[in-house]
């Protein structure tokens, strides 16, 4: 077939004399010619008619943009897309500040007393429901006491709740009485003890326990206070043989080591201002919570004490 058509087709004057290779590249060379050959442009007036007859032609209507994606969808072979309505336009509110307060505690006290007619209706309606449901009218309970005991049980909470807040508070004010008489003994300010500062129990079975607590340790603590000699007296009731043992220990403590040339008045374990002088310790120096941790029952009963005042009390060190 390819050799019939090369005879019928008829041969150009130049490709005489060529061979077959030589003649397919005269007819691409000449295809190549024809087409690199520059197209005719359209002339102003082409362009202005064409122009016009646009204008003239019928615009149709603009598709929305739901019914673009109805297509879109229709065409993807997916459900046509769920819309969301537009917002109902709500005209802005010109009401005052006081309006609006008044307006919102209106509907609140509306929707307060909804709830409690629900909360009234609520026992009603399961007592009907039981009624309902029971069998033979022996088996059916009383609706009447029901709702008169759940009524009183509404009404007894309340006092319940109320006594027991004013034992607890009554129990706290025990408690923080006890630690301000307990700070006291301790030499510091019973203004600043809280409530924070005093273990309160949490159950009533542990007030008593805990009260007896407290109390022992105020015994312990005046008891000790006395043992040290800081404790207050009623009356000066010593015995002259204790006051001259006592005058003796403390002119021991006071006289001056001979070791040191110069004494700092401050505790010897903490370093805080020394307010006592153990004589039974060599004349040591102590702040009122060392010399108590520091000494045990039996130190405290046969170590005599006396109060300490600095030599130079403006002096710095």
């Amino acid at each position: 077939m390819a050799a019939l058509e090369a005879k019928q087709k008829p041969a150009t004057p130049r490709s005489h004399g060529l061979g077959h290779k030589d003649q397919v590249i005269a007819e691409r060379l000449a295809r190549l010619r024809q087409e690199n050959k520059p197209k005719s442009v359209p002339s102003q007036a082409e362009i202005e008619a064409r122009l016009a007859a646009l204008r003239d032609e019928p615009q149709g209507p603009i598709p929305s943009t739901q019914e673009m994606e109805a297509r879109l969808a229709a065409l993807q072979g997916r459900g046509p897309p769920s819309w969301t309505p537009q917002p109902a336009y709500q005209t802005p509110d010109t009401r005052t500040q006081a309006q609006q307060a008044q307006d919102l505690l209106a509907q609140l006290t509306a929707e307060v007393a909804i709830d409690e007619s629900q909360e009234q209706r609520g026992p009603a309606a399961s007592i009907q429901n039981d009624l309902h449901q029971a069998g033979p009218a022996g088996q059916s309970a009383n609706p009447k006491g029901q709702t008169t005991s759940s009524l009183e049980e509404k009404s007894r909470l309340p006092a319940e709740v109320a006594v027991k807040l004013q034992e607890e508070n009554t129990r706290q004010e025990k408690i923080l009485a006890l630690t301000k008489r307990l700070a006291i003994l301790r030499g510091q300010d019973p203004d600043r003890v809280t409530l924070q500062d005093c273990p309160v129990p949490d159950s009533d079975d542990d007030e008593e326990t805990a009260i007896q607590r407290v109390l022992q340790q105020l015994t312990e603590e005046a008891a000790l206070d006395e043992a040290s000699g800081f404790a207050i007296p009623v009356a000066p009731t010593l015995q002259p043989q204790a006051q001259s043992c006592r005058a003796e220990s403390e002119a021991q403590a006071l006289a001056p080591k001979p070791e040191a040339e110069e004494e700092l008045p401050w505790c010897c374990i903490c370093n805080e201002d020394a307010t006592l002088r153990c004589a039974g310790c060599d004349g040591d120096l102590y702040c009122v919570r060392c010399f108590r941790e520091g000494h045990d029952a039996f130190e405290l009963k046969e170590h005599q004490t006396s109060a300490y005042h600095p030599q130079h009390a403006g002096r710095e060190y």
